[in-house]
């Protein structure tokens, strides 16, 4: 019996062949450091909470702040009695560690909360120790308070980083919008013109199939590699912000594999687009970033639909915690979900055009 070729049969034979060639011995320890090495990152730098807490505090040391009160109330010759001095370390201690709690439950901090946090403290200790201190020493308490807020607001001046943030910046910017395109553009990119490297293109375009369909079937069996890798990935990652203790990691799981499962589509079928105008398609990809997406992306204007970033960040905009960090808009997700699609198809259908009209050289691809 003699069988027909189909897509289908096509597709499970290149298939086994990207697994094969994927997964094996010599690549297998390579491929696992590979993966565990980010993961790896996020765990050293997340710290836990009880190591957060013991390194980031909002007022510092109470102690030594009533010790500094202290001294400005001897250099004023209005010294505190040890009766004040008691109820006042009680006061500096109790409302200091409420504000510290008050303050790291607070996801996403922010100059403007760090401050709220700080004058509400100040509020409740200003209220307590109005019995204690006389009218002298009660002045220069709120000179004291006030002159400690002023420091602080003058030192905050950057961006306020929370216990999470090392994690969210790894796993969105540095994972799913940096690593996550290169990989699939370096992958993908490559498809055909790996073929010339090795001298097989020839064999496959003798088959029974066409150019279009060769490389629609290269493109499936590559993404559902780089699926099952990015879902590796992904897990270990969120593995490392569990061991860390970052909150909420289950509501945001799901959507993050939607958003990637569509990213890992589009991002693949621009790559494999791009490697058939240039075997430069890294360098392709980079002004490709440059103009669409951290250009255009960024134009406040319906043109900035463009950007496939711009619909990923929709999706992900449902998740509150990326949604306050970020301050992204999540209105209008089916759209970007066809956009997404919609993307992936006309960079596909593209590529399959070029390599149907294309002639290729071995020799002089060889060269390159």
């Amino acid at each position: 019996m003699t069988l027909k070729p189909t897509f289908l049969l096509a597709l499970r034979g290149i298939w086994l062949f990207t697994w094969t060639n994927e997964f094996n011995w010599r690549r297998l320890p390579i491929r696992m450091i590979s993966l565990l090495v980010l993961p790896f990152l996020v765990y050293i730098t997340t710290k836990s909470p009880e190591a957060w807490s013991n390194s980031n505090t909002l007022l510092g040391d109470p102690v030594q702040q009533l010790n500094n009160f202290s001294s400005r109330l001897m250099r004023s010759k209005i010294p505190l009695q040890p009766e004040q001095r008691s109820q006042m370390r009680q006061i500096f201690e109790e409302e200091f560690a409420r504000a510290e709690t008050d303050w790291h439950a607070i996801e996403p901090a922010s100059n403007y909360r760090r401050s709220q946090q700080i004058r509400a403290c100040n509020d409740r200790m200003q209220e307590r120790a109005q019995s204690i201190l006389d009218a002298g020493q009660f002045t220069q308490f709120q000179t004291f308070l006030k002159r400690n807020l002023a420091l602080s607001e003058n030192q905050s001046n950057g961006p306020v980083w929370t216990r999470t943030s090392p994690f969210y910046h790894w796993l969105i910017d540095f994972y799913f919008f940096i690593m996550l395109p290169l990989s699939c553009v370096q992958v993908c990119g490559g498809l055909i013109r790996n073929e010339l490297q090795a001298a097989t293109l020839g064999f496959l375009t003798t088959r029974p199939l066409s150019r279009a369909r060769l490389v629609i079937i290269k493109y499936l069996s590559q993404t559902a590699w780089l699926q099952i890798l990015l879902l590796v990935e992904t897990l270990l990652l969120f593995e490392a912000g569990s061991l860390r203790q970052i909150p909420a990691l289950g509501a945001l799981l799901p959507l993050f594999l939607a958003a990637q499962f569509l990213a890992v589509f589009a991002w693949s079928a621009l790559g494999i687009f791009l490697g058939q105008i240039s075997n430069r398609y890294i360098a392709l990809a980079l002004v490709y970033g440059a103009i669409v997406e951290l250009g255009i992306g960024r134009i406040p204007t319906n043109i900035n639909t463009l950007s496939l970033m711009r619909h990923l960040k929709t999706l992900l905009a449902h998740n509150p915690a990326l949604q306050n960090i970020y301050e992204w808009t999540g209105t209008g997700v089916p759209f970007s979900i066809g956009a997404l699609v919609m993307a992936a198809a006309i960079f596909l259908s593209l590529a399959a055009l070029l390599f149907t009209f294309l002639e290729y050289h071995h020799t002089s691809e060889m060269q390159k």
